[in-house]
């Protein structure tokens, strides 16, 4: 029965034996590729779902509380006027009751599906762009609040921070790479956390692996954000 070589270890000496030389290329083309762990790449593909995730939410949130404070600002404004100087308002800059909600309806944007559109890049940083029609500049002039053309929306260095500041992010390093969870508590090694993290979002969040239906198959409780918000996602991602 022939004997069987297992590895290029075993058959470089076996040629040393028998005084056999070979060329220094062999050794590189015949090197065993070393595989990545197991646990190493699912903890990777968990980090990128876990970003996704919460870039989405967060820039959402973002944009959502702007419009619910910019509203407010409305609110209270007429509150102050009153209802009988408020109608001379409208009737002297030639507006109307319905064209003020309108208006109102414009800056809360209700077609969510289509808020990527308004997202705009500068200088490296993201932003939600209003823009408003000539009856919403109007009133705005005329009840004497600002509504701001531009929502920036978070860094993704901060969405970072965010995701490792729970507790649940240092639970899941110690179960895939037997990381110590108090590790969380060393100013040092939480900062290279947060930038090997950043690093690492940066180089494989664009690969196509990281598709809707792979989110999708993480976490169900995800399922109408991915569908309703998936361009966004992808324009602030």
């Amino acid at each position: 029965m022939k004997k069987e070589i297992q590895n290029f270890e075993e058959l470089e000496s076996f040629l040393k034996q028998h005084n056999y030389t070979y060329p220094k290329t062999w050794k590189t083309k015949l090197k065993k590729i070393k595989r990545k762990d197991r646990n190493s790449s699912t903890w990777k593909d968990i980090r990128m779902c876990m970003y996704a995730a919460e870039r989405t939410l967060r820039c959402l949130t973002a944009i959502s509380d702007d419009m619910a404070s910019t509203l407010e600002k409305f609110d209270k404004k007429l509150e102050r006027i009153g209802t009988e100087k408020y109608h001379k308002l409208l009737s002297k800059n030639s507006l109307t009751r319905s064209d003020m909600g309108k208006i109102l309806k414009e800056i809360m944007n209700p077609n969510r599906a289509k808020r990527f559109q308004q997202v705009i890049k500068k200088g490296g940083k993201s932003y939600f762009q209003r823009n408003l029609t000539s009856k919403a500049i109007k009133a705005e002039k005329m009840l004497g609040i600002k509504i701001p053309r531009l929502i920036k929306l978070p860094q993704k260095k901060e969405t970072i921070f965010q995701i490792i500041e729970d507790e649940y992010y240092w639970t899941g390093r110690y179960i895939y790479l037997g990381k110590p969870v108090e590790d969380k508590d060393s100013k040092n090694i939480f900062r290279k956390e947060a930038q090997e993290y950043f690093k690492s979002v940066c180089t494989y969040i664009n690969q196509s692996k990281y598709n809707k239906d792979f989110f999708i198959s993480y976490s169900e409780e995800m399922n109408e954000i991915w569908e309703l918000y998936w361009k966004f996602y992808l324009t602030v991602r």
